[in-house]
């Protein structure tokens, strides 16, 4: 599947990587706090829980994105081995957690501005601001910069791996349970429900492989990097929370990192705020892009109106995905209930990274595409794909048995999605019919 105009770039492994890992590091940003709370003595042991979760779907994104030298990411990797109407699925699942991703990315940069500069503002209000300015920005032509995401990866690396140094010096305890070795888990069924979605993000590594200048080498690096960096931050910073901070000490947990900072250095509170306002916006801007590029796919496979593949006759972006992306963004942020986006978020996500991991694993079985990265076999299936099923099924599992309540959400845009599907496949036939007439 060629990228057109607007897809088309020219990116090495860190390239990738770097507009991979603020999308995944973002998620953790938001939600550690949440894990932390809820699973109380034990939370260490549930972000453990979610690194291997984050690791075995990385590495099965490696192997699968491995054989595809191209831009399509999770619907090819679906396609190859479950057909059409399953790949629509588990993308359509996957681009509405790209919206709700402008929602708490916008949102949580919301709430660190105004806790760091002190203002009392409908944080709603704020962070529709944002997202119009984030949508005219990608509107007009800006999108992910691999630059600009590598440059803001080693200014995070610094200022965290100064915080964490420091924590670890003045509060350092031993794991599992550091200094919350006596606090009790309010809702543990909860903390590893978010666990299960606690690592989204790994999916942009598919579909970036199209722009990559070697994808059958850089993409499986690029998962790699993911899972050892992605596996590292989250496992030590969970430890410094729990070794500096003590549950009270913890007022919004959708700002725990501020938390973190203040009772580590007062100078590093700076840093850590901008390091996290920057990844939250710009995994908003991904978001964007993203919830565009999925859409664009599936119109130019046919499998969407062709309204979805327009692009603006000025500007060349993908403007009706963007407008859709921005109106939909909107209705998650009139609420500003940063909780009710974390609930929401990623249940789609762990649906197409199941469906991904079984794609990958009967591909293997019949023998079909050469891959550049094997993982070992045990009965024909890659050991990838076993893992990835098994943590993902899990997490499914988790999810589903907390998130009842919200599975209606997911219904009413999977109706979407295939109202708009079987229209765009009788158009094809009636335009088929209309030409063999003539």
């Amino acid at each position: 599947m060629a990228a057109r105009g607007w897809l088309r770039r020219r990116l090495n492994t860190w390239d990738i990587y770097a507009l991979v890992h603020h999308d995944s590091q973002s998620t953790f940003y938001l939600m550690a706090g949440y894990i932390l709370l809820s699973a109380g003595q034990y939370g260490f042991l549930v972000v453990l829980y979610s690194a291997a979760l984050l690791a075995s779907v990385a590495l099965a994104y490696g192997e699968m994105g491995s054989r595809f030298p191209e831009t399509g990411g999770s619907y090819l990797h679906v396609k190859v081995g479950l057909g059409s109407l399953s790949a629509f699925t588990a993308v359509w699942l996957l681009s509405i957690d790209q919206v709700i991703m402008v929602g708490y990315g916008t949102l949580d940069a919301t709430k660190y501005i105004l806790s760091y500069f002190g203002l009392n503002l409908p944080p709603q209000a704020v962070a529709i601001a944002m997202s119009t300015a984030l949508y005219v920005l990608t509107l007009i032509g800006i999108r992910e910069s691999s630059r600009v995401g590598l440059s803001v990866f080693l200014l995070e690396f610094a200022v965290l791996s100064t915080l964490l140094t420091l924590a670890f010096i003045k509060f350092g305890s031993p794991p599992p349970f550091f200094r919350w070795g006596n606090v009790s888990a309010s809702n543990l069924l909860y903390a590893l429900s978010l666990a299960s979605r606690g690592y989204t993000g790994i999916d942009a590594i598919g579909q970036l492989a199209g722009e990559a200048t070697a994808p059958l080498i850089q993409i499986p690096r690029a998962a790699m990097i993911a899972a050892i960096v992605g596996t590292s931050y989250g496992t030590l910073l969970s430890s410094a929370i729990m070794s500096a901070l003590a549950p009270s000490e913890i007022g919004d947990p959708a700002l725990v990192m501020l938390d973190l900072a203040r009772k580590t250095a007062w100078w590093l509170v700076t840093p850590v705020f901008l390091v996290v306002v920057l990844i939250m916006l710009m995994a908003a801007v991904t978001g964007y892009v993203a919830f565009a590029r999925l859409v664009y796919i599936l119109a130019e496979e046919k499998l969407l109106p062709p309204l979805f593949s327009r692009v603006h006759k000025r500007f060349r972006t993908p403007y009706v995905g963007l407008t859709m992306t921005y109106i939909v963004s909107i209705l998650f942020l009139l609420p500003g209930e940063i909780q009710l986006l974390v609930d929401i978020y990623a249940v789609g996500s762990l649906i197409n990274y199941f469906m991904i991991a079984l794609s990958l694993g009967l591909v293997t079985r019949r023998g079909i595409f050469y891959s550049a990265f094997r993982s070992p076999r045990i009965k024909g299936l890659p050991l990838t794909s076993i893992l990835a099923m098994a943590f993902t099924a899990t997490g499914l599992v988790f999810t589903f048995a907390e998130k009842w309540p919200y599975l209606w959400f997911l219904g009413l845009w999977l109706a979407l999605g295939y109202l708009l599907y079987f229209t765009a496949l009788r158009r094809q036939r009636t335009s088929g019919a209309g030409a063999e007439q003539i």
